[in-house]
């Protein structure tokens, strides 16, 4: 098996920089990607210190997710691990998931299972019990071939930051590739923000799901996504105000402005979106029923 690239975006927060890194020297990876948004908090010199073999590319300002995009160009593999700073996979995981890559041309990308490295919680609440191809979710780890990210246009740039993965995952599939998620595979995620949603969170994330449902709905299913997203934001939200308007800001910005251009080679027929929904809904709805 040849190794993937790893590409790791980072902005201030170098103590969970680092130990992602101490855990993927464990797992021997070598070939790694730290892509610094104009961190201030002394990652540089960390990384110089402590993990001279790392490929850092150093960037002027924050750039949000297109650090990302700048990152897997300069990848050599010919499969590229995207990572958050604060994740890493569990062991053995991307060795059989570059297996099943060798051996399903179709497959683009594999999703790994978030889940939280103290409470051992899984950060979706909805993923299924038995593998699937048609998978319209991504998350903070992700194997992916080069040339199909490349193919899509990797993550859209114009959402800066939130749910540019999942509009990734909903892209390779209306490029007519499968994304494949098997949830024995997991990333461990140390990351409090998947429980408490900051307001900045709650904007962008917002903004970038009704961005999302235009660029890949279709049908009733369109307004349904965008209504679904926004009413889950606003639970996250509470009966904060500030918190709350932060939502409703996000919504207008979503509707108001022009959503981002999709590439040619991706061609959505509303069934990825469906299929996010369905699973999204179906979750939230059990959960308040009582239902396991």
């Amino acid at each position: 098996m040849h190794q993937p690239s790893v590409i790791i975006l980072t902005f201030n927060r170098r103590e969970a920089l680092a130990r992602t890194l101490r855990e993927l020297a464990l797992q021997s990876f070598t070939d790694i990607t730290v892509v610094d948004n104009a961190s201030t908090d002394g990652a540089a010199d960390l990384l110089a210190r402590e993990f001279p073999d790392v490929r850092v590319i150093a960037l002027p300002r924050n750039v949000g997710v297109t650090g990302y995009n700048i990152g897997v160009r300069a990848a050599t593999g010919e499969h590229v691990l995207i990572l958050d700073d604060d994740s890493w996979p569990d062991r053995g995981v991307v060795h059989a998931a570059c297996d099943f890559l060798a051996a399903n041309s179709r497959t683009a990308a594999v999703a790994l299972l978030p889940r939280h490295p103290a409470s051992f919680r899984d950060e979706w609440s909805f993923a299924p019990k038995v593998a699937r191809s048609f998978w319209p979710v991504m998350g903070c780890g992700n194997l992916v071939r080069k040339d199909a990210w490349q193919a899509v246009g990797g993550y859209e740039e114009l959402f800066f930051l939130y749910r540019n993965d999942t509009d990734l995952a909903l892209k390779l599939l209306a490029s007519g590739r499968d994304v494949y998620f098997n949830p024995a595979w997991v990333v461990w995620h140390d990351s409090p923000a998947a429980t408490q949603k900051s307001e900045r969170w709650l904007k962008f994330a917002t903004r970038n799901w009704v961005w999302m449902c235009r660029r890949h709905g279709r049908g009733v299913w369109r307004p349904v996504a965008q209504a679904a997203g926004i009413a889950w934001a606003a639970r996250l939200a509470g009966a904060d105000i500030a918190r709350l308007t932060e939502v409703f800001n996000g919504a207008r910005d979503g509707y108001a402005g022009i959503a981002p251009h999709m590439p040619a080679t991706v061609t959505p027929d509303g069934s990825a979106l469906r299929e996010l929904v369905r699973l999204q809904l179906g979750s939230r709805l059990g959960s308040r029923s009582g239902k396991h």
